[in-house]
């Protein structure tokens, strides 16, 4: 896994980052370990620093709360997958759509099947929703490093992206079609978890040709031209 750094206000604290790799990489082990076991309501502080071989007091020292380490824990995750989808766009020349549809396949085997997948199905939407609720960021939400830096790759993906053949008159415009196209990722991968709660569990296959499918309409539209209409 990628170790991040973001700048400005730490997270985490600046004494994580003096500890060297042996103890950085055992701490996260850890931390894996404890959020793919149980959803952040339910992670303990207690757990992480046993399994790390650490004092709890080092804990604090290093990390403000379990939701701090967890926003920093999902950003190394967020951070690995936005350069995967950066370097297919270079690849594809500036191509959202075949990049996107490359990009899915990954993200589906990672977040499926991938050493984080435990994390995934403990429903990262409802613990990153409980994170954000932490009163510790207040007004100032918008200026922590994770959604900072969350920003600032969307906008590198953004200066990437060829738009010759798109409909767009603007960078807002881009971005909104960019959170389109993501909103429809989160979705699909959302159903197919929720699918295998149920009596008609979806394929990995399913749910690639779903994507396909929605990317297309978005793409050419859902509406048939009047040629194909006769």
């Amino acid at each position: 896994m990628t170790v991040c750094h973001f700048e400005e206000e730490e997270m985490p604290k600046a004494t994580f980052f003096n500890l060297n790799e042996a103890k950085r990489a055992r701490l996260m082990r850890a931390a894996q370990h404890e959020f793919s076991r149980a959803p952040l309501p339910e992670v303990s502080v207690s757990a992480i620093v046993a399994d790390a071989q650490i004092p709890r007091g080092s804990f604090y020292q290093y990390f403000e709360d379990k939701e701090d380490l967890y926003f920093y824990y999902l950003g190394t995750l967020v951070n690995n997958m936005e350069q995967h989808l950066l370097s297919l766009i270079k690849e594809t020349k500036g191509d959202l759509f075949v990049s996107m549809t490359h990009f899915f396949d990954y993200a589906v085997e990672e977040v499926v099947e991938g050493p984080n997948a435990d994390i995934f199905k403990n429903d990262v939407a409802t613990n990153f929703q409980h994170a954000q609720n932490s009163n510790r960021f207040g007004k100032d939400r918008a200026n922590y490093p994770f959604f900072k830096a969350m920003r600032d790759t969307e906008d590198e993906i953004s200066r990437s992206v060829d738009r010759t053949s798109l409909k767009v008159t603007s960078d807002a415009d881009l971005k909104a079609l960019q959170r389109l196209i993501f909103m429809v990722l989160v979705h699909t991968i959302g159903h197919y978890f929720h699918s295998q709660k149920t009596n008609s569990p979806e394929s990995l296959e399913d749910i690639k040709a779903e994507f396909s499918m929605t990317l297309n309409w978005i793409a050419n539209g859902a509406l048939k031209s009047k040629k194909e209409l006769g």
